[in-house]
């Protein structure tokens, strides 16, 4: 399974109630799960985290992609509570792990259940009752809607830096992976601007910056 896939979810068309659910009672949801969590005991922590896994469930989704993540995630969640169970503190290892987990399964209900533009348009018309105070809608969704391209992006670009840094025989060089993935980064983001300056897109005139559409 494709890594960026597998870490953010996407959407799979259905008709189950989280599918026909507002996307403003998906995140009014996403909180009610991770907020106990973040405050809560570890024992809440693994309520929570095992809820959010059943409602995942719920969404038909193959379980696949409803529960999968990169195998580098489960690494470094290993290492963080194995860090943490070595110095003696198994709460701290639930805690930490369990609410990022809990997180991050609660983010992909919501992106399994609701297409892109759908969640980008709710984010602009949530923003738009503080344009008074300066806010820009348009140019917040346009941010958000870059971000998550990006995402997808340098998690690909880990991996083809990864196999090339072991077909070179220095994959246990950190330099040979991580300067590499910061150069097509900057690159990508460097692109990107000029794209979206070509387009009209970085003139200061809020209302020639249209909603981003997918």
């Amino acid at each position: 399974m494709n890594a960026a896939r597998a870490l953010l979810g996407i959407h799979v068309p259905g008709t189950t109630l989280w599918h026909r659910l507002g996307v403003g009672w998906k995140y009014l949801v996403f909180l009610a799960l991770t907020i106990p969590a973040v405050f809560g005991t570890p024992a809440l922590v693994l309520a929570m985290l095992a809820v959010t896994l059943v409602l995942v469930a719920t969404t038909r989704a193959p379980l696949r992609l409803a529960w999968g993540m990169p195998w580098a995630l489960v690494i470094l969640f290993a290492f963080v509570a194995g860090y943490h169970l070595l110095f003696g503190e198994p709460a701290m290892a639930i805690k930490v792990v369990g609410t990022t987990l809990t997180a991050l399964y609660a983010g992909r209900l919501i992106l399994i259940t609701t297409p892109m533009p759908v969640l980008i348009d709710a984010l602009v018309t949530a923003v738009r009752p503080l344009r008074p105070l300066g806010a820009n809608p348009e140019r917040f969704g346009l941010a958000v809607a870059v971000l998550v391209r990006s995402i997808p992006y340098v998690i690909a670009s880990f991996g083809e830096v990864r196999d090339a840094a072991r077909a070179r025989g220095v994959e246990r060089n950190p330099l040979a992976s991580v300067t590499p993935v910061v150069v097509q980064a900057v690159a990508y983001a460097r692109t990107t601007g000029d794209a979206l300056m070509a387009r009209g897109l970085g003139d200061d005139d809020p209302d020639e910056a249209p909603t981003p559409r997918h």
